[in-house]
């Protein structure tokens, strides 16, 4: 990620418009993680690499699981622990080398992340080593399509939903080459859809509000289990 964009204060200051996007949108990913992987965390242990200000990782802490949340974003970082989650466990490291142990996690968390990093591959590889086997990764990423340069870059941004230079298109992940990355990593997807945005509700709040969609031309979002 573009440090000057994310390592700031004000992730979770609703008066922040910087973060307004992101935390309306976890509000979604939130929801899927759920349904997808269930609602009792306890006893679990969850790496959410590229966590920002940990709009998905304090949650999951507060709802009973053990959170390393690692990023390169020391003040996002000491904004997620602000929010003194007892299980959240801030950690400043590079998502493609990160010093914790092989199989150490149940879950493994890449929201919003492989879109902007050089080597998603790489961050995919890593996600994988982290995870035990049986373990889950949940990812979510913007597809290179005409439509998402659209709608994430062109209006996203051009309108002051999204903060100017967030997104570079050339660097959105299709479908297929997660998939392959993915497979090299020895992992299986199971479950894929498609995410949205709900124009008129982003236009009425100031903040892009998305959707689960059949199609994955913007966004999509992706659960692989490791076997």
């Amino acid at each position: 990620m573009t440090e000057p964009l994310f390592d700031r204060d004000g992730w979770w200051d609703p008066r922040c418009r910087a973060f307004a996007s992101l935390r309306s949108a976890s509000a979604l990913r939130l929801g899927l993680i759920g349904r997808w992987l269930g609602t009792q965390w306890r006893g679990r242990t969850v790496v959410d690499l590229g966590c920002g200000g940990g709009l998905l990782a304090v949650p999951l802490a507060e709802a009973g699981a053990r959170v390393v949340g690692v990023d390169l974003a020391r003040r996002a970082l000491q904004d997620a622990r602000r929010r003194q989650a007892r299980a959240f466990f801030p950690l400043v490291g590079d998502l493609a080398s990160v010093p914790i142990a092989t199989g150490c996690a149940d879950v493994v968390l890449l929201a919003d992340v492989i879109e902007h990093v050089s080597d998603p591959a790489a961050a995919v590889a890593e996600a994988a080593r982290l995870l035990r086997p049986g373990g889950s990764l949940f990812v979510n990423t913007l597809h290179r399509t005409l439509r998402s340069r659209l709608f994430a870059v062109v209006l996203g941004e051009g309108l002051g939903f999204i903060p100017r230079g967030t997104h570079d298109w050339r660097q959105f992940v299709r479908p297929d080459e997660l998939e392959r990355m993915a497979a090299a990593a020895g992992l299986v997807r199971q479950k894929l859809t498609g995410e949205s945005p709900r124009l008129l509700r982003t236009v009425s709040t100031g903040a892009v509000v998305l959707c689960e969609s059949r199609t994955l031309a913007v966004g999509y979002a992706a659960l692989y289990g490791k076997l």
